[in-house]
C-alpha cells in the first residue's frame, strides 16, 4: 500500500459514502470529511486540506461534481471521480481519472496506488480495470 493519505470524499449517497469511507480507513487513509454539495466540499477542503479528493459527478442540490473537482484541482488538490457517469475528459490536469460505479471497495487501494504513481510522473505498475485515466 502507498503512504496513508488525507482524502476528502465528495458523495451525496450516504450508503456509498459510508462504504467508501470504511474501505479507505481500513487501508490506513484518513477521511478529512464527507461532503454532499459543492459548498460543503470547498469548505471542508479549505478547513483541512486533503491530499486527494474522490468526487461523484452528480451531487445533492443539483450541484455538479465536475465543477467541484475543477475548483479543487485549481487549488492544487488532485481528484478522482467515483461515478456512474464518468466524464469523457478532464477539465484540469489534476483531475486524474474516473472509477466507474459500481466498483468493489477493496479495489480502492489499487486505484489510489495507481493515481499516486501517475502524480509522481511514473507509470503505474498496475492500473485496476475499474480506473480510467484521462
Amino acid at each position: 500500500m502507498a503512504e496513508p493519505l488525507r482524502i476528502l470524499l465528495v458523495e451525496d449517497e450516504a450508503l456509498v459514502a459510508m462504504l467508501v469511507e470504511d474501505a479507505l480507513v481500513a487501508q490506513g487513509h484518513v477521511v478529512t470529511g464527507i461532503a454532499d454539495t459543492r459548498a460543503d466540499a470547498l469548505a471542508l477542503a479549505d478547513a483541512d486540506r486533503p491530499d486527494l479528493a474522490l468526487c461523484d459527478v452528480r451531487l445533492a442540490q443539483g450541484d455538479c461534481g465536475r465543477g467541484v473537482a475543477t475548483t479543487l484541482a485549481e487549488r492544487g488538490i488532485p481528484c478522482l471521480f467515483l461515478s456512474g457517469n464518468c466524464p469523457d475528459i478532464a477539465d484540469h490536469p489534476l483531475i486524474l481519472g474516473c472509477v466507474a460505479k459500481p466498483f468493489q471497495s477493496a479495489s480502492l487501494a489499487r486505484v489510489i496506488d495507481a493515481a499516486l504513481a501517475r502524480l509522481r510522473g511514473e507509470t503505474p505498475e498496475r492500473v485496476p480495470r475499474e480506473l480510467r485515466f484521462y
